[in-house]
């Protein structure tokens, strides 16, 4: 039932869904902190204003009961502090965007006469690792060392490429909506949604490039086993162990390359080297030495503990960075992925897909759309 004057039950839920106070909204009102009691109603301006501020819809708050926005997909993460029924708006809305494009894609693809992607699910019925680790290899032309002579952030690209190639859709972003809204690495690194004609990856690059290297193949092996969900990656102590988690540190720090280096030098400059010939973090180089007996427990924890406080001390280092980072386009570019920028110009070009819609997909109004294919030599 709709009503009259705004319910502040969900004026409550709003503030604390983007964690905030209500004595934060006092630039809108300083009544704002006697909305939830109550005691104050606020205008329909104020409440546009608050709407706006908390990325919920305008008439969720006239509702007489809370509404519900608990995560639309699987969740299997495990260390995320906060509840997994309450994903923030970032996390919310990106899924909602990314759902949106899948939908389209699939049917165009579809009716377009495409092929469904010819892995999806193949290894769905004995969820074997050793045959899902080998697919992938096969599947995305990965050597032993084939990223020993890139650096980190070419590495992720070409991984993303070679991802693409399979029909696979790769988005990837640090902000929802033009940078106003920053992913939070501790929600989510990663999600991925499965499907048969377009199966898309989600990558949250605030994570370091090592992270985002094995973000990306940790989703796409959910997509041998069929699996949609969000993830957090938690491929860090020995006692923790998941499939996906297991295929992707074998697939990116194969077990011949560790003996390789463990054989050759002292357990610190193995890492080192291990490091440099896959561009996989520090803790998964370890995590698998110390799996394959190359390096005791002891040693183990004695060397993650010193890896914790250097990340520690290069969070804090990031904090006081300025840098205005990559202009729009680029970030764009990443956003979309180069396989549905192609789909989507392709579709308005041959008129299946209409220029508003077009809009709504990429998350770009009618100028920057326009421009960004213009960017790249391409004109609508």
């Amino acid at each position: 039932m709709t009503r009259i004057i705004p319910n502040p039950e969900v004026i409550a839920w709003a503030m604390e869904r983007v964690r905030k106070e209500p004595r934060d909204f006092i630039g809108i009102s300083k009544c704002a902190e006697q909305w939830v009691t109550g005691e104050k109603v606020p205008t329909v301006k104020q409440m546009q204003k608050l709407a706006g501020k908390t990325h919920v819809p305008l008439a969720y708050f006239y509702d007489d009961t809370v509404p519900s926005m608990s995560l639309q997909i699987p969740d299997y993460r495990t260390t995320y502090s906060g509840s997994a029924e309450e994903p923030s708006p970032e996390l919310y809305d990106t899924i909602n965007l990314m759902q949106s494009r899948q939908d389209w894609l699939s049917a165009y693809l579809e009716d377009s006469g495409n092929e469904p992607v010819s892995f999806m699910g193949t290894c769905a019925g004995d969820r074997d690792a050793k045959r899902a680790v080998s697919m992938i290899r096969s599947i995305l032309s990965l050597e032993d060392g084939w990223a020993r002579f890139l650096k980190a952030d070419e590495t992720v690209r070409l991984l993303r490429r070679k991802i693409e190639s399979t029909g696979v859709y790769t988005c990837a972003g640090s902000f929802f909506h033009h940078g106003s809204r920053p992913y939070d690495v501790n929600e989510f690194r990663g999600f991925v949604l499965a499907d048969d004609y377009a199966p898309i990856i989600f990558l949250n690059t605030q994570d370091a490039r090592s992270a985002q290297l094995f973000t990306l193949v940790h989703e796409f092996a959910h997509l041998l086993f069929n699996e949609t969900g969000v993830d957090d990656m938690v491929y860090e102590m020995p006692e923790k162990e998941d499939l996906c988690d297991s295929v992707a540190a074998e697939v990116l720090v194969p077990a011949s390359l560790v003996f390789t280096f463990f054989d050759q030098a002292p357990t610190e400059e193995a890492v080192a080297s291990l490091r440099k010939a896959t561009k996989a973090s520090e803790i998964v180089c370890l995590r698998r030495a110390h799996e394959l007996g190359c390096i005791a427990r002891d040693d183990f924890f004695r060397i993650y503990g010193a890896y914790k406080r250097r990340l520690e001390d290069i969070g804090s280092a990031k904090q006081k960075q300025t840098d205005r980072g990559p202009s729009y386009y680029i970030v764009q570019k990443s956003m979309l992925g180069d396989l549905f920028a192609d789909t989507v110009f392709e579709g308005v070009k041959s008129e299946c897909l209409l220029f508003s819609d077009a809009y709504r997909l990429t998350d770009m109004n009618a100028s920057s759309f326009k421009k960004f294919y213009a960017e790249g030599g391409r004109y609508l």
